[in-house]
């Protein structure tokens, strides 16, 4: 059995002995993530599935570079039925509608989660 109190110790080392070596690239993602235009969409799918905005927000730009024509759960277009995996998804009446259904119907279904 895993001992999380060992675990997080040394997590917590690792994290303070972190160094950002790409900090340009990073930011400016992070500040297309946290505008405020994108980020009320982010928590309007977080009121819906529990899933933290920030989680959503960076699933996004992993599956499609923040493009609001892809879906969260592939990358393809929401208002098309997904070729990609998860096949056979949509299509959607709104991005926030195709990410909702990423998040509740999609592996790893991430709005089961309750330990963010």
């Amino acid at each position: 059995m895993t001992d999380l109190v060992t675990l997080k110790a040394a997590e917590t080392r690792r994290w303070h002995a972190a160094k950002l070596l790409r900090g340009p690239v990073f930011n400016s993602v992070a500040a297309r993530l946290v505008a405020p235009e994108a980020k009320a969409h982010y928590l309007a799918v977080a009121t819906k599935t529990g899933v933290p905005w920030a989680f959503i927000a960076v699933a996004h730009e992993r599956e499609c570079s923040q493009d609001w024509h892809g879906s969260l759960a592939q990358g393809d277009p929401w208002n098309h039925v997904s070729v990609h995996v998860p096949r056979g998804r949509g299509p959607f009446q709104s991005w926030n509608d195709a990410a909702v259904d990423a998040l509740v119907h999609c592996q790893p279904f991430a709005a089961r989660n309750t330990d963010w």
